[in-house]
């Protein structure tokens, strides 16, 4: 089979390889689609930890087709989603942390390829009505689902800030405005994903090049702030920003992945006189499956802005990296 190979840097090459063979309690999957996360491409900025060569993609999707002993065969054919490990579920990082934490699994991905072999109990059966390339989705809005999910009960109807408008900051606003929260801000300079926040639900756009946030968000609640600020983009001056505009006991959310080393830019007085409450989460937890049930609740058209075969990879790359569309998807088999 072929696979897409990270060499380091913006060098992709497309080799071709054996084809996988599963093993006891493994399937294989025909990718039919795969994203290309933010975490990719840091991987390629040196933003983010990896080591080439390295076969990246970890939101995948597709049919199975080929199964080991012990599975059932009833999952042949059907379209499945993979969470990033199998998660035991019995050692301390599951128990006491999340399965992202998993301390006897190894993370199996590999989705820039036309075949990959999962761990069965990665393979979550996409349901009737989902479409696979909607479905490829899943992990990061399981990201933002974990993110929401330790905040706790949304408290109804409050105020919402959503810095970036990225895939992760438009499921962030659909996320927000589905557990209740009320007016629900975006913030975003790119007007075609800006314009996008309104289908997820946001109820204020705002273009930071033209209009003052800062000034925005003081008039719309009376200049005490928002309750939740999440910041969706990774970028630590904005997670600063972003904590200037929540209201006392209110939520700073990090949705976005920050750079390894990345220190806090805050005054962290002005955070424990306001008694901020800050939280992000690694990866997407045990939440895939409840973002798995979410995605049909969310209008997701025109989110996905090309997909591209293997062979052109390094365009897909370059594309995604340079902020113009939402999500782009690598089709192995188009």
């Amino acid at each position: 089979m072929r696979v897409a190979t990270w060499r380091g840097g913006s060098e992709f090459t497309v080799d071709t390889v054996d084809d996988p063979s599963p093993g006891p309690g493994q399937v294989v999957l025909k990718v039919h689609s795969s994203g290309i996360c933010g975490t990719d491409i840091h991987k390629t900025q040196g933003l983010f930890p990896g080591t080439p060569p390295e076969v990246l993609g970890h939101e995948f999707t597709g049919p199975v087709v080929e199964i080991g002993e012990g599975v059932e065969s009833s999952i042949l054919g059907k379209v499945v989603v993979c969470s990033l490990n199998a998660a035991c579920g019995e050692c301390e990082g599951c128990k006491t942390w999340s399965a992202m934490h998993c301390e006897r699994e190894p993370r199996m991905a590999g989705g820039f390829a036309e075949y990959v072999l999962v761990d069965q109990r990665q393979a979550h059966i996409v349901p009737d009505g989902l479409d696979p390339e909607t479905a490829s989705m899943t992990e990061p809005a399981a990201c933002v689902v974990s993110c929401l999910n330790m905040i706790g009960d949304l408290e109804q109807g409050c105020d919402a800030l959503v810095v970036g408008g990225g895939l992760l900051g438009l499921l962030t606003v659909g996320i927000l405005k589905l557990r209740g929260a009320g007016r629900v801000i975006l913030s975003e300079p790119n007007p075609k994903r800006l314009a996008m926040g309104k289908q997820f639900g946001a109820d204020v756009l705002n273009d930071p090049t033209k209009d003052d946030l800062g000034e925005l968000v003081n008039d719309l609640t009376g200049g005490y702030g928002v309750k939740i600020g999440a910041e969706a983009v990774g970028v630590p001056q904005l997670v600063a920003n972003v904590s200037k505009m929540i209201r006392p006991r209110g939520n700073l959310v990090l949705v976005g992945v920050n750079p390894v080393g990345s220190p806090l830019p805050v005054d962290l007085y002005d955070l424990h006189y306001r008694e901020i409450t800050v939280g992000g989460a690694f990866g997407a937890g045990d939440a895939f499956a409840e973002a798995l049930g979410t995605l049909p609740r969310l209008n997701l058209k025109g989110v996905v802005s090309d997909r591209y075969p293997l062979e052109e990879i390094t365009q897909a790359f370059a594309a995604s990296a340079g902020g113009e569309g939402v999500k782009y998807m690598i089709a192995p088999h188009d």
